[in-house]
């Protein structure tokens, strides 16, 4: 008896699910660059705007992104640059990645001709170097242009200064459009300085959810440095045989119940 409790107790288990998880690559020959570089290939500036790479998990309904940069911690730097300094962009995602160009680094690929972002997690202090709470917006639009802010829209380079960042690239969610739709769930973020930036959030009843794969961008709001890529994540689905043995367990825990 006590098998078949344990048996049926395991079929459960594969039925829920289990974590799954993907790595995203910022480093090296095919590290993802974007458009408008300048010259300067990936990292436009210093080094502490360099990205090293994503993570993303989804455990049943709990999605986590976790971003490693060198930004992280640095919120407000280059005042002479943005006002307020140069703060974290929003992250977008997408079920596909379709870049444009067929180079590894698609150098020429921006918010215009590259993929159509589907959600973006709206950051309610994007100068926050401790973290805070983000909103779950779907992004509607025919273009990203209609649902999001680039780079430009946060920049303000005084006269007689040499301020080079990547435009053209998504940057924020446009919460002003009409095309951008508030799905009403909230997730958290934290910065660990130096390291990373982390993204949880709990989904439900949103297409996100039911993704079999995930695309990811993410940039400060200079853009100085991109990342993007996709990770492929199916749905997990129940092993053959595992409902069987879940009714089967079900049954004797009933049975157990009587005799006691």
């Amino acid at each position: 008896m006590k098998q078949i409790i344990t048996t049926a107790l395991a079929a459960i288990a594969l039925c829920a699910g289990s974590a799954q998880a993907g790595v995203i690559n910022d480093t090296g020959a095919g590290a993802f660059w974007g458009g408008d570089a300048h010259g300067y290939g990936d990292v436009i500036g210093n080094s502490t705007f360099d990205i090293h790479g994503a993570t993303i998990e989804r455990n049943g309904n709990e999605l986590k992104i976790a971003i490693a940069t060198n930004f992280a911690g640095h919120a407000g730097v280059d005042t002479w640059a943005a006002q307020g300094g140069i703060a974290y962009g929003d992250l977008f995602l997408a079920e596909t990645w379709n870049p444009y160009g067929g180079d590894a680094n698609h150098a020429g690929s921006n918010s215009a001709n590259g993929t159509l972002w589907s959600y973006g997690f709206h950051l309610d202090n994007r100068f926050s170097n401790t973290g805070g709470s983000f909103k779950l917006y779907q992004l509607n639009g025919a273009t990203n242009a209609a649902n999001t802010k680039g780079s430009e829209a946060f920049m303000s380079c005084g006269l007689g200064v040499s301020c080079y960042y990547r435009n053209g690239q998504a940057t924020a969610v446009n919460t002003a459009s009409n095309t951008v739709t508030d799905t009403g769930l909230v997730g958290t973020w934290t910065v660990t300085p130096n390291a990373a930036l982390e993204f949880t959030i709990m989904l439900s009843s949103v297409e996100l959810a039911r993704y079999s794969s995930y695309a990811l961008h993410w940039g400060e709001t200079c853009q100085n440095d991109v990342i993007e890529g996709q990770v492929d994540m199916p749905v997990p689905v129940p092993l053959p045989g595992a409902l069987p043995l879940m009714a089967l367990g079900l049954a004797a825990l009933g049975m157990a119940r009587r005799r006691r």
